[in-house]
């Protein structure tokens, strides 16, 4: 006789109903996730001339990319001013009779705290309050602040530098927003958009490149006003130098004012954040993150989130650090420069690293390539290089080999570009569900600001061979992370991440068998200590298309 338990009892058809049915609502869940849709836009320029499609491709990351575009422009131009500081106010930059030495010093790591405030808060509340307001925020914080950057005063240069560090650091707060928002916001176009699916990581990196241009166009204003005002070398002129740093920013306020406004009036909240939202009520899980999703997320994720932040942090490390102190770095390598030569010098290792930047956009989506291994190739060469400067460094610094220590340094900027700048932006929106995605990759990033924060702090109290020691242990340090827990997404439907997500917030995380867990797209600890691999079904990519 059977048992109220045995298949063929009402208590058995009710259990295999109730797990049929959750099945179901399993199921309709993600089937509301969003689809991708034709981009009207690119189907009325794809049949163009050269000329219309190239345009269409340049616009189609450089207004997306403007925030980062200006978060360079305002963060690296710290580095850019600092030797333009110590020749107009020597009172507080040399001497230290109106500011004490940890004032001027605090100009390097004040804004880099604000922007680690930043991309926690308003990371975390782009995933609440969706990616159009969150942008929106973000606009209006570096706006605001970054007008009273340009009018920073005081009775005395150390009141000047006390009200210019603080507005630094809330405008900080802005550009920190600038990351997750950006970061999500590009890999969710791409997602949703039919021809970028397969050039996800391309439209996300170019969106990137935006901070190489905002250095660039950064460094080449202050090196325009310098030129315009005669400013070739000593004696400088104290009404030139203060018009060039105010100007310089001043200018910088013109892509703020415009995205601005074309947040508020022309952009669109994500359709991905908004249907993965739907999917959540159709399961009646709710769009709250919760504890129990917290919990969820630790437990399946911790190890993608810890190798995002720790790559970001030992390649901030090195890459914001070399940059704060960019211009010490350049009178090493020629201590007779002048301040308009330290900036063409600036200018030069700028335009190469713009070059590493589309060189890792054009190279991400590509099989052979892939995130992960530009990411161990990038950090490899940064570190070979930057190892070997330190190596040689006294015998660099001979009359003979300076030109070799100048290609040397500027080579490792290409391949910082051309490597963990790019992918470690990219991993942390790439690698998290998009319920969590902006608030994951705005951890990531902050973890990677304090590691310009403690640079900041570090190369300020070592020696400029140690420096290059630092750097060159960073990128051994970042190899090593990148081959141990990060994952390769490259060709990955962000969509199939999702998936599995919402079978883990369901409870049944072991019965998603699609390729987000196939092992080529997980990482090395996920695959041999996890071994989430072994629920993998061939072939469910083609049941998920």
């Amino acid at each position: 006789m059977n048992n109220g338990d045995s298949d063929g009892s009402p208590k058995g058809h009710e259990s295999a109903g109730i797990e049929e049915g959750k099945v179901k609502v399993y199921t309709n869940a993600t089937q509301n996730l969003a689809d991708a849709e034709e981009d009207t836009a690119y189907e009325n320029v794809r049949h163009g001339n050269v000329v219309r499609r190239f345009i269409y491709w340049v616009l189609s990351f450089t207004i997306p990319g403007l925030g980062m575009f200006s978060e360079a422009y305002f963060v690296f131009s710290v580095g850019n001013l600092k030797p333009i500081f110590k020749v107009l106010y020597p009172d507080c930059w040399v001497t230290f009779q109106t500011c004490s030495s940890n004032l001027s010093d605090s100009i390097n790591y004040s804004q880099v705290s604000g922007i680690i405030a930043g991309q926690l808060f308003i990371g975390f509340f782009a995933d609440r309050i969706g990616r159009k307001y969150g942008s929106i925020l973000t606009a209006s914080i570096m706006l605001l602040f970054g007008i009273l950057i340009t009018a920073s005063s005081g009775s005395n240069s150390g009141n000047l530098f006390i009200m210019f560090t603080v507005v630094q650091a809330l405008f900080g707060v802005g550009v920190g927003g600038e990351y997750p928002v950006a970061s999500t916001s590009a890999n969710e176009r791409a997602e949703q958009t039919k021809h970028l699916q397969n050039r996800r990581g391309e439209t996300v990196v170019c969106v990137f490149s935006m901070q190489g241009w905002g250095n660039w166009f950064n460094t080449m204003i202050i090196l325009a006003i310098m030129a315009g005002f005669n400013q070739r070398g000593a004696p400088y002129d104290d009404y030139a130098l203060e018009v060039t740093w105010r100007l310089s920013y001043a200018l910088g306020l013109l892509p703020l004012l415009f995205i601005f406004y074309w947040r508020v009036f022309q952009l669109r909240e994500s359709a991905v954040w908004r249907q993965k939202r739907e999917s959540l009520r159709s399961m009646g899980k709710g769009t709250r993150f919760g504890a129990r999703k917290m919990r969820l997320l630790l437990f399946y994720y911790w190890h993608r989130i810890a190798g995002t932040s720790l790559s970001w942090f030992v390649w901030d490390f090195a890459f914001y650090g070399n940059k704060l102190f960019q211009s010490t770095f350049i009178k090493v390598i020629n201590p007779k420069a002048g301040l308009l030569e330290v900036l063409e010098w600036t200018l030069l290792n700028s335009s190469v690293a713009l070059v590493g930047y589309y060189f890792a956009a054009f190279t991400i989506d590509k099989t052979w390539m892939g995130r992960k291994r530009m990411q161990v190739m990038g950090f490899a060469w940064v570190g070979v290089l930057f190892l070997i400067c330190a190596g040689a460094y006294h015998k660099l610094l001979e009359p003979s080999n300076i030109q070799v220590f100048q290609f040397l340094y500027y080579f490792s900027s290409f391949w910082g570009q051309f490597g963990p700048n790019a992918t470690t932006w990219l991993l942390p929106a790439e690698t998290i569900p998009t319920e969590a995605r902006s608030m994951c990759h705005g951890f990531a990033a902050a973890v990677g600001k304090a590691g310009a924060l403690v640079a900041g702090v570090v190369f300020g109290l070592v020696d400029d061979r140690v420096k290059f020691w630092i750097s060159g242990v960073c990128g051994a340090v970042g190899v090593v992370l990148t081959l141990l827990v990060i994952p390769d997404l490259t060709g990955l439907d962000l969509k199939e991440g999702d998936k599995r997500w919402l079978a883990i917030v369901d409870g049944n995380h072991d019965e998603y068998t699609g390729p987000a867990i196939n092992p080529r797209h997980l990482s090395a600890m996920e695959k041999f200590i996890y071994r989430f691999q072994n629920n993998y079904v061939a072939g469910s990519e083609e049941e998920s298309k």
